[in-house]
């Protein structure tokens, strides 16, 4: 569940090295010029690459509104498009060989550099090495494999809740991407928390900083002190740290019971495993769990803004549950949880944007993409479309009672050969996080919270979300809440 933001200078870089497509009339006689911004003579697509940046949610829902499902930020020269939409979903996430997956192309890292291996997992990989690596990391990721890690998911976050306080503030973003962490970090290695795992912490917190931050992507230059300096030497400093990790494991008399064991142990059917470097790039990938915390994040919110969908879950706890700690058969009768989960999704999908890149010349619908052109896909604005979703701004989880999405519809988790392996354990880890958090405090917000939607590794809250934590249960009225996430959903009336 997670993109890659996009740098001017790797765009100008990537427009440089462009080869000029001139399509000739055979090409493009049954096949339209993709439609969109009119083209501003020395700055070109260059001023829409800006306005994307500076506010990717809101430029692309304006791109959706004012040019329907298909568009260029320069109607003469379309190298950077915007797809919305099931039927161009379709087509993009399942000819793969044409459109491919390459989420940190823009980024530009070193060449033989830490942050270059880190990266080079499934997200950037395509082809037959893709569909190996997915192979490989299949039996880790099959539900029966993730259930396993609920007793290591309820007993962190337990001893997190302990800290807590009735009536106390807090800031609740902050709270969850470290709970997330500690639950990342004892899944996939085994840690539990010492020196070592709080070494890692800090050093994955201070990369997920650093490589979302606008500084990094709009001035990619290591120089001293430079936020991509910075960057650059966390990913070492990581690298290093998960080298370690796997020597100890390969080490090891018996197979330790985490993910990184079960992937330094998976072998194909010719018996080949992964590579050092491929185990690096793989365990990143799944380390970063930044995502399971924006889900978290905004489930919180839109509860905390919609009492009577808050009063009907806490309901459903209380009364399956009995304040117990879920089992994984209790979690599967929890309905309507089920159904707060997927909306929240449906609204503020952690992976608000992707990319893919045309791999040659093709076409996209009756479109004409060259080779090499960068498209955009939104789940934020495609959940968004009308005729999908039935007043698709308003919060109401009971349209899942009936509503039976196409996986094109619904790309919460992506679609495709690139769709999101780690869903079951994504989906395990919130439901847990929100029914054990749930059943101790009700957490809302203060009236007047400055509230902005941004796009970092993932959607998240700008200033973060602080919150009072009131006792679980409690009634209250809405809070009232300004700033750009107003323009994200309608309060039930």
């Amino acid at each position: 569940m997670s993109h890659s933001p996009v740098s001017l200078k790797a765009t100008t870089d990537i427009d440089k090295t462009r080869h000029s497509h001139q399509p000739t009339a055979k090409t493009t006689s049954n096949l339209h010029l993709v439609p969109g911004y009119r083209h501003i003579p020395l700055v070109g697509w260059r001023w829409q690459g800006l306005r994307m940046l500076n506010d990717p949610i809101g430029f692309f829902m304006k791109t959706y509104q004012t040019y329907g499902q298909i568009s260029s930020w320069d109607n003469t020269n379309p190298k950077y498009i915007a797809i919305f939409g099931p039927e161009f979903h379709q087509t993009l996430f399942t000819q793969s060989k044409q459109f491919i997956a390459d989420a940190f192309r823009e980024s530009h890292f070193p060449s033989g550099s830490s942050m270059e291996r880190l990266s080079l997992g499934l997200l950037r990989i395509n082809g037959e090495k893709h569909r190996q690596h997915r192979r490989l990391m299949q039996p880790a990721f099959k539900k029966n494999s993730i259930d396993q890690y609920l007793n290591s998911i309820t007993s962190i976050t337990q001893s997190t809740l302990d800290t807590w306080s009735l009536n106390e503030l807090r800031r609740i973003d902050q709270d969850i991407t470290h709970l997330i962490t500690r639950i990342s970090l004892k899944t996939m290695f085994g840690l539990d928390q010492n020196q070592l795992s709080k070494k890692l912490e800090h050093y994955i917190a201070l990369l997920l900083k650093t490589a979302g931050s606008p500084a990094t992507l709009l001035f990619p230059v290591d120089l001293p002190g430079s936020t991509y300096r910075k960057m650059l030497q966390s990913a070492s400093y990581i690298e290093a740290i998960i080298r370690n990790i796997i020597q100890q494991k390969r080490n090891a008399s018996t197979q330790g019971y985490d993910i990184l064991s079960a992937l330094i142990a998976a072998r194909d059917e010719q018996g080949i495993g992964f590579s050092e470097d491929e185990l690096i790039g793989e365990a990143y990938t799944v380390l970063c769990h930044e995502s399971s915390a924006s889900a978290i994040l905004w489930t919180l919110f839109l509860l905390d803004q919609h009492p009577e969908e808050y009063a009907q879950l806490f309901t459903e706890l209380q009364t399956t549950l009995n304040s117990k700690s879920p089992t994984i058969e209790d979690l599967s009768k929890l309905n309507y949880l089920d159904w707060v989960i997927k909306e929240s999704l449906r609204l503020f999908p952690p992976a608000a944007f992707g990319i893919r890149y045309a791999n040659e010349d093709t076409e996209l619908n009756g479109y004409l993409i060259n080779k090499d052109t960068t498209i955009f896909f939104s789940a934020y604005v495609s959940h968004r479309i009308p005729e999908i979703f039935d007043q698709p701004l308003r919060f109401n989880p009971q349209r899942w009672a009936s509503l039976k999405p196409t996986p094109f519809e619904y790309i919460a988790f992506g679609a495709g050969e690139h769709n999101c392996m780690g869903r079951h354990f994504a989906l395990l880890e919130v439901k847990l996080i929100l029914v054990l958090l749930l059943q101790r405090f009700r957490p809302s917000l203060i009236d007047g919270s400055q509230i902005d939607r941004i796009m970092r590794i993932s959607l998240t809250a700008k200033q973060g979300l602080t919150v009072q934590l009131k006792p679980p249960g409690s009634f209250l009225k809405s809070p009232e809440v300004k700033g750009n996430i107003l323009e994200s959903f309608e309060k039930n009336a």
